[in-house]
């Protein structure tokens, strides 16, 4: 659905990756930062009981969350004395022009970041009279298929076309994680 806001149910998708990674984190490590970004057309970085109750639209600019990402990391976590990991999910919608920017950033995030990690949902989950795919196989969209382009061990990228591949979608970023020098 591209049609300029993230479903209910596509939100819950992203919120529920987070919930169970911050949860599997603080589990396993004594000593774990999390910082949350919510963006819309701007982003910020706000508390974590903020974040999962937060209902905004998500927006189309996704290079305001990767702007505060980075300025975040380098004042304030630096890679010299963190691991730092960064994930964003997403159902793609992004303007054009702000591609080439996501880009960049994400290659910026990648110098100073154990993993980057972009997970789009793409599943149908409302039907939708905006809805133009119908029966047609999923597409990458254009956010996701310019960070493909960016040829980095430590970026991952990874599609969910139904809710129920999210158990999967956390063990593949888990398993890249313990892999990534925690």
């Amino acid at each position: 659905d591209r049609s300029g806001s993230m479903t209910t149910s596509k939100k819950y998708v992203a919120k529920s990756f987070f919930f169970w990674m911050v949860r599997f984190l603080r589990l396993k490590y004594q000593h774990v930062e999390t910082v949350f970004i919510a963006h819309d057309t701007e982003a910020q970085i706000v508390p974590e009981q903020d974040f999962f109750a937060l209902s905004n639209d998500g927006g189309t600019r996704c290079s305001s969350a990767y702007k505060v990402a980075l300025e975040h990391v380098l004042q304030q976590h630096p890679a010299s004395r963190w691991n730092i990991y960064v994930f964003h999910f997403s159902d793609g919608d992004n303007l054009p022009y702000d591609n080439a920017v996501c880009k960049a950033l994400v290659q910026a995030l990648l110098v100073h970041c154990n993993m980057v990690g972009y997970g789009e949902i793409q599943y149908q989950d409302d039907v939708s009279f905006y809805s133009w795919r119908g029966q047609m196989p999923f597409a990458l969209s254009s956010l996701q298929h310019t960070l493909q382009e960016i040829d980095h061990p430590r970026l991952l990228s990874v599609t969910i076309t139904r809710k129920e591949e999210l158990y999967h979608v956390l063990q593949t970023f888990l398993r890249s994680q313990e892999n990534a020098d925690v």
